[in-house]
């Protein structure tokens, strides 16, 4: 093999993977981040999402999560669904960010749709917390006004409303006019609900992080 081969990230990055998986080599993994790294400098994408990885898991290589999430994201952001999966799992624990259920499952929902392996209940697990931390922060806010934020419904104007929140019967999603709340009519098809069906109060548009 050429020298200029050898000194490709492809190649570099196979070498890697071998002392990963102690393929034809005696396992290493501090000798695979030390590759790892030659090869994400060249900004070669499975080399930067593996790098981040082993930074995540502290594995060649002492645990940064700052480190992690440079190099995760960074492969995340050209789509990459195996950094993508492990970008959604730092957001659901705050490994590295902020806790950030919304993110996570949005970031798994992308996964889930490539058919990631395991996305799917990943996904399921994580709608799950978040609608028990939506029930809760709802259940304990003032019923008086109807207020959506650019990421869920923040408050609810009356307890039929509540309970259709909290049901999921009735949800916030964005449009290109803004965050709106969905329905359904008689015959079960989805509209978009201009006040509340119970009271009429009109909905107000808040931040995420309004404070009650």
């Amino acid at each position: 093999m050429s020298d200029s081969n050898e000194q490709s990230p492809e190649f570099i990055y196979s070498q890697a993977i071998s002392y990963l998986q102690g393929d034809g080599v005696k396992a290493d993994s501090a000798k695979a981040a030390e590759l790892l790294a030659k090869a994400a400098e060249m900004d070669y994408l499975p080399a930067v999402r593996d790098l981040g990885i082993l930074y995540l898991n502290g594995d060649g290589v002492p645990t940064d999560y700052e480190k992690a999430y440079q190099y995760i994201n960074k492969a995340a952001s050209k789509m990459d669904p195996n950094a993508v999966y492990h970008l959604a799992l730092m957001y659901e624990n705050g490994t590295g960010v902020q806790k950030d259920l919304y993110q996570a499952l949005k970031l798994m929902a992308f996964c889930a749709a490539a058919n990631y392996t395991g996305a799917v209940e990943d996904a399921d697990r994580i709608e799950d917390e978040l609608d028990a931390a939506r029930n809760k922060y709802l259940d304990a806010r003032p019923i008086i006004s109807l207020d959506i934020s650019e990421v869920d419904v923040e408050a609810c104007c009356c307890k039929p409303m509540l309970d259709a929140v909290k049901n999921k019967d009735i949800t916030m999603d964005m449009t290109y006019k803004g965050p709106a709340l969905f329905g359904a009519d008689e015959d079960g098809n989805e509209i978009v609900l201009e006040k509340c069906p119970f009271c009429g109060k009109l909905p107000r548009i808040v931040s995420h992080d309004k404070v009650y």
